[in-house]
Parts: C-alpha cells; structure tokens; sequence
C-alpha cells in the first residue's frame, strides 16, 4: 500500500522492562506542526466502504477480551498478546519475549500455560508464541487490509500494570508515523488517542466498528495520551510464515540502554478480584458455560450445570457496584456488593446483594470455590457504594 503521509520524529526511547517488557515510552514532545496528516479528512461517500453492520461495542470488548493473554518472563515482567489463529498462536511485540524460547502465557480465565516462541523479528518489532494447548479455538478476527482512516474508534486490549481485562477507548489520531527505538524501526504506523500503559505491549487495537485487529499495541509517548499500533496488516504474512514455519533458532537481543522500568506481575488479590468481575461479566452476557467453568471441580462435582444456569433463571442483569479482595489462608476472599435486576410474578424488581467468594488455586488457575450470599436493603450504603 502506497504511504501518501510520512513523518520522521526524531524520539528517545525509554524502554521499560528490558526483554520480557511490558511497553515503551518515547521520551520526547511531539512536534508542534507536522507534516504527516492529523486532522479531519472527508469520509468516503461510498456506500459499499464500512458495508458490515457494527457490532454493539459491549459485546465486541466481552468477545474479545477472551482471545487476550498476559505474557509472563521468568523475572516477573509482563506485556500482553493475542489469538490470531487455530493453532493456538499469539501475537505479541518481540521487545516482550526478547531473548526467550518459553515464556507463562495467563489466559483470560486465570488459566496459566507455557508458551514457545516460534518467531520474532529483530528488525520489526513483532513475535509469535505458540501455545500448544489453546490449539483449536476461534482467534480474533484479523484486518488484513490497511484501510483505517483518521478519527476511527478504537479500542486498546491488554493488561496494563498486571491488570487483567483492560480496555480503553480512543480514536486514530494521526497515520504513517515513522520512529525509532532501538532496535527495532516503526514505519507507517498508526498513531492513538487511546491510553496505553506498561503491560498494553503485544495487546491487540480493535476497529471499534468490527471487533477485528487492525493493529498490535506497541509504544507511547512519554507523556500525553498519545500511542503508536503497529498495523496488522503489515506484518500479518510475517507471522503467518513463522507459524506455518517455526523459526529454528531465535535471534538475540541486546541489553537495552536507558532506564529499565517493570510492570508487575498480578497480585493473587488482583486475579481473584479480576475472577469474580469475569463471573458476572460472563452472567450478564448469557454465557453460562463460561461462568460455569469458573467454579472449582469440587464446586461442580456438588453443583451441576443446569442446576447453576437455573439459579440465575430470573435474574436480567448484575452490575457489580463494588469489590473488596482480602488475602486469608490458602487464598483470596472476594467480597462483591452487587445491583441485580430481577423478574417477580412478572414485575421488574432492584435487589442488592453481598456475595462472600472464596478463591483459591487450583491447577495453576484461580478458581470460585464457595459463596455465600446477603441480601441487603435497596439503600444500604455498602450495597450501593
């Protein structure tokens, strides 16, 4: 694709976590007058151009947030990736798995598995790590044409901080942006509006319209909302390659110049917090098998799964108003304050709840193993806090 807007920024880069990092920041202001377009075009009076019907917004993010992973080195550090086939391939950054063959892949269900890079690039800031055991699940779709244009909606998937199910919302604020961090080269990238923090690196940038890729998160600047995305289309035949053909031996990486920061890994409280969150989100979306899987064995050994789809029979929606996690022996204890919408006799009732959630591990993942619910009164403070 002919690049008709290019811009060279002369930038510094600050790498934050050296080989498995979570993001860079570019250290410098941005220019106060660019040569490369960055305001408002005229949109295309075509009406077969954007001709798929969108999506509502909630259930793209709910989608996709499954098809996400935190990317886990030996040292702690963290970034983020993405399925992008049936193989059980993930996308990443190649500053994220930088200098290792294996690396702890954490599934959006707490899941954790172990994951072999099979290709990175040290030209191109890009990798794959494929992990055996998610082979055969539906991947994210994939934008294999550049066609996003200035004031797109976008939306920023990853695990900034060790944050599990992070997404934020932007727009396509500037096209074919040219930097350099050492060693890699970003040429025609996408600049965004959307904030991206330590651990966003290797997440995946949605066309908010579609729910498919259109980019791979991968630096910042250091100060100001402002995000560069590798686009998808680019490099989308280079990953394809090393999955059809894995790359023998992996190429080595210097150690990065400049202060070396760390996105911590999730606290167990953070992951327990983050596991009672997806057990509602996956309530409100209809999902029960999800919800369902979230419990431990001997949860479902006692509890079957009509029998737990049917105890949400008249519930229409949960919306979770608070979350306190408290460490106690041999796991986590979630306590949930919760708004539920319910059916009565054929009348619409509010009730509030508190719902006491014991969380603890089970084959390497975080699992429900009990709950204990309160009702509350419709203006207790603690249930509407």
């Amino acid at each position: 694709m002919k690049r008709t807007w290019i811009i060279s920024l002369s930038l510094t880069a600050l790498v934050l976590v050296g080989g498995g990092s979570a993001a860079y920041f570019v250290q410098q202001s941005i220019p106060s007058e660019l040569k490369a377009e960055a305001s408002l075009i005229q949109a295309s009076t075509d009406p077969d151009e954007k001709e798929k019907v969108p999506k509502k917004m909630r259930d793209i993010i709910y989608e996709s947030q499954k098809k996400v992973v935190q990317i886990e080195l030996l040292d702690g550090t963290i970034g983020s990736g993405f399925l992008y086939n049936e193989k059980g391939d993930i996308v990443t950054n190649a500053h994220v798995v930088a200098n290792n063959e294996e690396v702890k892949v954490l599934t959006a269900d707490s899941e954790q598995l172990t994951g072999k890079v099979i290709g990175v690039s040290r030209d191109t800031d890009i990798a794959v790590v494929r992990v055996s055991e998610m082979a055969g699940q539906a991947p994210l779709p994939i934008q294999r044409e550049e066609t996003a244009e200035l004031l797109d909606e976008v939306l920023a998937l990853g695990i900034p901080l060790g944050l599990q199910n992070t997404v934020t919302r932007g727009e396509i604020s500037g096209l074919n942006r040219n930097l350099e961090i050492e060693p890699f080269e970003y040429e025609g990238v996408y600049q965004i509006s959307a904030s991206i923090s330590p651990g966003n690196s290797g997440g995946p940038l949605l066309d908010a319209r579609t729910g498919e890729v259109i980019g791979i998160n991968s630096a910042k600047m250091d100060e100001g909302p402002i995000g560069f995305s590798i686009p998808m289309a680019d490099v989308i035949r280079m990953v394809e390659k090393w999955s059809e053909s894995p790359m023998r031996s992996l190429p080595e990486f210097p150690e990065e110049n400049g202060t070396k920061g760390e996105a911590p890994k999730a606290t167990a409280a953070e992951t327990s917090t983050y596991l009672v969150q997806y057990f509602y989100d996956s309530i409100n979306q209809g999902d029960f098998v999800t919800a369902y899987s979230l419990l431990s064995s001997s949860r479902q050994e006692s509890l079957s799964f009509e029998e737990f789809r049917s105890g949400f029979y008249h519930t229409l929606s949960v919306t979770v108003d608070n979350l306190v996690a408290d460490p106690v022996e041999r796991g986590v204890e979630v306590t949930a304050f919760l708004t539920a919408e319910e059916t009565s006799k054929g009348e619409v009732e509010v009730k509030k709840y508190k719902v006491t959630f014991k969380v603890e591990e089970e084959n390497r993942s975080m699992k429900i193993f009990t709950s204990q619910k309160e009702e509350l009164a419709v203006n207790d403070e603690n249930g509407a806090s």
